[in-house]
């Protein structure tokens, strides 16, 4: 994802409290992608640390889905996840994939009817252990380095394990048309 400064505004208090899932190339190719969400008008707010909306909405458009290449994009400026794939891991939830100037970024999506909410996971979170158990190593800066989409699967999950239904929410879209 190119970062516009709005983008980055937007971005920055959850990139700068976590150690995100990254990769330098796409693991969610458009062969394993799924469709999470319908086609159509939606809203965009993000939440603080606390899980509280912040300052509503702060994007709205169109965001389509393209059949082939299975992205989810918006030819509305400013559309903080330009380009995303979503992987189904479970259910309702996915894994979320998105392009970042410095290689690829990897979250959790929540679908529901008429809406969706996002969490920027923090590979903080797992233990050494865990992470050596899924062959991901962790960077200088707090990165987790994901090699395989396989590995990409096993940490999310332990990921979500651990936090057993305590999900901080880092955003909303809301589909308004």
């Amino acid at each position: 994802m190119i970062l516009r400064p709005l983008r980055l505004l937007l971005l920055a208090p959850a990139l700068l409290l976590s150690g995100c899932f990254t990769s330098d190339e796409e693991l969610i190719g458009a062969r394993q992608a799924h469709r999470a969400l319908p086609p159509g008008l939606y809203t965009h707010t993000p939440f603080d640390t606390e899980g509280v909306e912040w300052g509503g909405v702060t994007w709205q458009g169109r965001i389509d889905y393209a059949r082939f290449s299975r992205r989810y994009s918006s030819d509305v400026e400013n559309f903080p996840h330009q380009n995303a794939r979503m992987r189904r891991l479970s259910g309702d939830i996915y894994i979320a994939q998105w392009p970042r100037e410095d290689g690829v970024g990897y979250g959790v999506l929540f679908a529901y009817e008429g809406m969706a909410t996002y969490h920027q996971a923090d590979c903080h979170v797992l233990t050494g252990e865990q992470l050596i158990a899924a062959g991901v190593t962790r960077d200088p800066e707090g990165f987790c380095t994901i090699e395989t989409l396989d590995q990409l699967e096993q940490v999310i999950r332990t990921y979500l394990d651990i936090l057993d239904g305590d999900v901080r929410i880092d955003g909303i879209y809301r589909r308004v048309g």
